[in-house]
């Protein structure tokens, strides 16, 4: 196993030599983000198995709920000027979608037997909540970004007359515009991309093609699906965040 690593790792030896010849400064950066790359992988599988091992469900919850809070810190730490108060919006935002959405598939659309059997339900909540983390980052900073340029719009339409909810909409468009768009274009992609590498292990796992078909066309649903659901219910959870009694940006 030891050789096995130092004949793989020999591979970076390939980029390394070109940064080293074309642009050293980028040299260090690499070497840390792969570092950084190997020990979230070493803790995830430790984490996992860990999880698989032990297999009980208030563990997984709790898992879960852990996982979603980092997820929500790691989105409001990449918008930059937003306060760590948007960390419970986004965070509750992310719990709906991936364990509602995840949750349901569990329950009755995967074979998975019961909704909280470690083998079923990390690989699910993971996947689920990895895609909704990006979408919902995406979705939010478009939100954010265009309130702050076109306040002008919303107090037009507030002084008009108009609802918060009506002098918010465009806003929110642009924000589900942003997330659909790519998400849209990646459905294209899909089959030669990410199913691929799942496809494989399904079938390294025992499961037959037709199945890993089906359950691969469930997955990328449930990923659209909790993807729309945590963006509504974070921007829904941070209008009081976002603006004052009076409607008013902050």
């Amino acid at each position: 196993m030891v050789l096995h690593v130092v004949l793989g790792a020999l591979l970076l030896l390939i980029p390394v030599g070109m940064l080293y010849l074309l642009d050293r400064k980028m040299l260090g950066s690499f070497l840390m983000a792969t570092v950084r790359m190997v020990v979230q992988l070493l803790v995830l599988c430790l984490m996992v198995w860990l999880l698989v091992r032990y297999d009980r469900w208030w563990v997984n919850l709790l898992w879960a709920i852990a996982m979603t809070g980092y997820a929500a810190f790691v989105v409001v730490h990449k918008m930059k000027d937003v306060k760590s108060a948007m960390i419970v919006p986004v965070g509750i935002g992310l719990s709906v979608g991936s364990l509602f959405v995840g949750l349901y598939l569990l329950l009755f659309s995967l074979p998975s037997g019961s909704a909280f059997h470690s083998r079923w339900f990390v690989p699910v909540i993971m996947l689920l909540l990895g895609h909704s983390l990006t979408t919902t980052l995406r979705g939010m900073k478009t939100y954010l970004s265009a309130l702050k340029s076109d306040e002008e719009q919303y107090e037009f339409k507030r002084g008009n007359g108009a609802s918060h909810l009506n002098a918010v909409m465009p806003f929110v468009r642009r924000a589900f515009i942003a997330v659909m768009s790519p998400t849209i274009s990646n459905l294209n992609v899909t089959a030669l991309y990410t199913m691929p590498l799942l496809l494989c292990g399904f079938f390294i796992a025992g499961v037959k093609p037709i199945n890993a078909f089906v359950v691969m066309v469930i997955l990328v649903i449930g990923c659209v699906a909790a993807s729309v659901l945590s963006l509504v219910t974070a921007m829904w959870l941070a209008d009081r965040n976002l603006f004052d009694s009076f409607g008013k940006l902050r």
